[in-house]
């Protein structure tokens, strides 16, 4: 190998170690709820809705996760959110207002038993990471004027925790709300066992339609206190991927999506990526 080859094959080895990099360091989006299956009015009295007055059957706490480390890491500013809100079983949405403080964390109260799904975006940006005076530099925003470039993306993304009021089917949650990339879990995973060889079959929908071979990863928590995955995955042709349940408690699913940047962004940014996450307890 001549040397001129050895310098590019060393330069294209760095700009993908720095391309993984970016990414990795790049803020995943969840949600984290106290209880997320819950049996009405079991043990206590929830009172009574202070919007309505309507007697509440049940009540949790969901809070934000923002970062790296599952089940909490950073703090997420309530002005990132671009959406969030309550979906019941007929995908009637109501806005939910957070309360202040690091994790956003908001009360909800049930009035009626049924699946119901707690669903977030932040508001799409630019990340972009370029070489300046031999050091690397970060800048949320668009590669627009800027040399050495290593990596530039536009990023969305969504969240939805999944949670029941009573007993739900099977198929409570298998329909997508219309987020542009979603989890879809097939199966309900409160009706299903952990330890026992259960299996999730997840679909991910983007644009309306199965994200064919999209990248899927699964962990629970306690497994690591950093952004290692219990699981990682290729979804199918049909965007279909499985989740062994190997333990019990909260679990979080990740699928994310890239694609080159359209012709109408590719001045401001190289890459467009999507992240969806799910949010679920196994009891």
């Amino acid at each position: 190998m001549n040397v001129r080859k050895e310098v590019f094959v060393a330069v294209v080895s760095l700009s993908f170690c720095v391309l993984c990099s970016g990414l990795a360091n790049a803020h995943m989006l969840w949600i984290n709820a106290v209880d997320y299956a819950m049996q009405p009015g079991a043990g206590h009295s929830h009172g009574e809705d202070a919007e309505g007055g309507a007697k509440l059957i049940a009540q949790t706490n969901v809070y934000f996760g923002f970062g790296h480390s599952y089940p909490v890491d950073d703090f997420l500013k309530k002005e990132m959110l671009n959406r969030f809100e309550l979906v019941d079983s007929n995908h009637n949405k109501k806005p939910l207002e957070p309360n202040p403080g690091g994790f956003l964390a908001t009360s909800i109260g049930f009035e009626k038993p049924g699946p119901y799904i707690v669903s977030a975006a932040i508001k799409p940006g630019y990340y972009t990471m370029h070489i300046e005076k031999g050091h690397v530099q970060h800048k949320m925003g668009p590669k627009t004027g800027l040399k050495a470039v290593i990596l530039s993306l536009y990023y969305e993304q969504y969240t939805k925790a999944l949670l029941a009021v009573g007993d739900t089917t099977d198929d409570a949650f298998a329909k997508p709300i219309g987020d542009k990339i979603e989890i879809v879990p097939l199966k309900n995973p409160y009706n299903l066992k952990a330890g026992a060889g259960e299996i999730l079959p997840v679909q991910v929908w983007f644009n309306g339609r199965p994200a064919s071979f999209c990248k899927v990863y699964a962990t629970y928590a306690g497994f690591s206190t950093g952004d290692d995955f219990a699981l990682a995955t290729t979804a199918d042709s049909k965007g279909t991927a499985h989740i062994r349940l190997t333990h019990w408690g909260p679990w979080l699913v990740k699928a994310e999506k890239m694609m080159p940047a359209t012709e109408e962004l590719k001045d401001k940014c190289n890459t467009l990526h999507y992240t969806a996450s799910l949010t679920f307890e196994i009891k």
